[in-house]
């Protein structure tokens, strides 16, 4: 195990640059991004370095693609140009890398020098419930990035352009998601047969404007304690063993805004996800998305038991895929190279360092430190976005 310092995270972000303007997702493919770049941005921003970019030069590189008529960042290397903006699935990529590209904007002080115009299609308490009456709530995982990117951009909106309509709509929004939370576990999509881990997931997306915006959470303990069943021996969060960047940030983040006192419990609960992410630290200064055991039989055992709230049909074949015939058949185990977003052009190996990985797990490290701060064990003074958004933490 290493120490984390500052200077090594610096370090192992710049190495990623990519000598043009930005910066590569993980060494190896090379690959830069809109989205790779932002990931870099915004993890020198929480770790307070942003003083040693040349701010005006980053600016430039995300600016210059932003499409003038829609508002959408278009990134070089995106096939989706032709795409419909009104349509957010078939758009996905385009809507993802604006959100990013927003943030990182905002991170370097700047600001879009176009009108993001595509949110006039969602304007309205009529073109929401039309949009919510599109999501699938089973697969409430991937659905909930598409709430929060609206989220975000009518947040933008309000808080940057003083656009009071677009406050009304984050209302709008936050009023349909009260109607589909699910009072069974405090989570969405749950009722709709999603998993307590996919319902987590999606939590995740939609806690950040609560907190942000000060609108009550209901069902805050049947949250808590719904995401704390997740937890692995090891710490983490993720039934295949060594978690996984998105997800441990998913849960740790929600359990940070559901929660106002800790029992003794999930205090020694939050200990032992604070020492497994420093496990996942790697002395060139970055995180890896998962160190995966070698045998993962007992990984994931609790949501095979027909009586555990946690059973679900989906997660039992999923688990045993990977877990136990992949054991014996590696052909059948997760793939070690994964494609965020499912993009070709942002490629990573979950075992190797790569910007997106240390951002969230630098960010999930950041979130337990607030939440107990007896913890902390390096010299980083974490700076958290102060735009509601991923990256988001009420510092108060």
């Amino acid at each position: 195990m290493y120490q984390i310092t500052k200077n090594q995270i610096q370090d192992f972000i710049f190495s990623l640059n990519d000598n043009k303007g930005g910066f590569y997702l993980q060494k190896g493919f090379n690959q830069s991004t809109l989205m790779s770049t932002s990931f870099s941005i915004l993890t020198l921003e929480l770790i307070d370095s942003l003083n040693i970019l040349k701010k005006k030069k980053y600016k430039e590189f995300f600016l210059q693609n932003q499409d003038k008529k829609s508002g959408l960042f278009i990134d070089p290397l995106s096939r989706l140009k032709d795409a419909n903006s009104i349509d957010l699935e078939s758009s996905y990529i385009h809507y993802q890398t604006t959100a990013f590209s927003i943030s990182a904007i905002d991170a370097l002080g700047g600001h879009p020098n176009h009108k993001l115009a595509f949110l006039d299609s969602f304007r309205g308490k009529k073109k929401l419930s039309s949009f919510f009456h599109t999501i699938d709530w089973k697969n409430a995982w991937h659905e909930s990035n598409k709430i929060m990117f609206l989220l975000q951009f009518f947040s933008y909106d309000f808080l940057k352009n003083k656009n009071e309509e677009s406050y009304d709509n984050i209302v709008f929004i936050l009023d349909f998601l009260d109607n589909y939370q699910d009072p069974r576990t405090g989570l969405w999509g749950t009722q709709y047969k999603a998993s307590t881990f996919v319902g987590m997931a999606a939590a995740y997306h939609f806690l950040i404007f609560y907190k942000y915006f000060n609108r009550k959470i209901n069902f805050p303990n049947k949250i808590f304690q719904n995401v704390f069943i997740l937890q692995m021996k090891d710490g983490l969060f993720h039934p295949f063993g060594g978690g996984g960047a998105c997800e441990d940030l998913d849960a740790i983040d929600v359990v940070s805004k559901v929660t106002s006192e800790l029992s003794a419990d999930s205090i020694n609960n939050i200990k032992l996800a604070y020492n497994a992410l420093i496990q996942n630290y790697d002395k060139n200064g970055g995180f890896c998305w998962a160190k995966r055991p070698q045998f993962p039989f007992l990984n994931g055992i609790k949501y095979l038991n027909p009586r555990s709230a946690l059973f679900n049909y989906d997660m039992v074949k999923w688990i045993i895929k990977n877990n136990y015939i992949g054991s014996f058949l590696p052909f059948f185990r997760e793939n070690y190279v994964y494609k965020y977003s499912n993009w070709d052009q942002m490629k990573f190996n979950i075992k190797i360092s790569d910007s997106w990985s240390t951002w969230f797990r630098l960010l999930s490290i950041a979130t337990l430190e607030k939440l107990s701060p007896d913890l902390k064990k390096n010299d980083i003074n974490f700076k958290f976005r102060g735009l509601p958004s991923i990256g988001w933490l009420n510092d108060k």
